[in-house]
Order: C-alpha cells, then structure tokens, then sequence
C-alpha cells in the first residue's frame, strides 16, 4: 500500500506564506507514515492567486491530511486564491 505523500503535496500546492500555512506549518511539513487512501488532483502554486500557469500532479493522502487539505483550500479561496484541488479525491 502507498505511503501518504503530505510533505511534497504541501510544498506542490500550497503558497509558503499565507496564514492558513503558517497555521499549519508543523503538520505539513511531516513525513507522514500513514497509508495513502486517498488520490488528491491538486494545482501547483504557479504564478500570484490566481495560480497562472501551475501544473497539476496527483498525490496519495492518508485520511487525515485529505481533511487537512480539504480544509486549507477553503481558506485559502477566502484569501481569494484559486483553489488547488482540481477534483474530489478519490479512495483508492
């Protein structure tokens, strides 16, 4: 079974400076042993909010960290970000 993969999805997807991080710091920057069991389309940081030309990759997150994301994503659009999952996360 996979591994989640919080510690590169975090550093992928999300703008190192913005308060929902900073908030967060400890727990996203982990390496996290739990199992994947969740697939997470997210969007890179790209260029300003609004993400402009960000690639998207798909990470595996154990059920904690796909809450975790869940949540900072939502905050981060209240800072008016473009959102950086592409899609739900599937269950693997």
């Amino acid at each position: 079974m996979a591994t989640c993969e919080n510690k590169v999805a975090a550093t992928h997807a999300f703008p190192p400076n913005s308060m929902p991080i900073a908030d967060r710091r400890m727990t996203l920057t982990i390496q996290c042993r739990d199992s994947a069991e969740y697939s997470s389309s997210l969007r890179g940081i790209g260029t300003g909010r609004q993400r402009t030309g960000a690639d998207t990759r798909v990470f595996s997150l154990c059920e904690n960290h796909r809450r975790l994301y869940e949540q900072i994503d939502l905050e981060l659009v209240q800072e008016a970000w473009a959102p950086s999952h592409t899609g739900k996360p599937v269950p693997l």
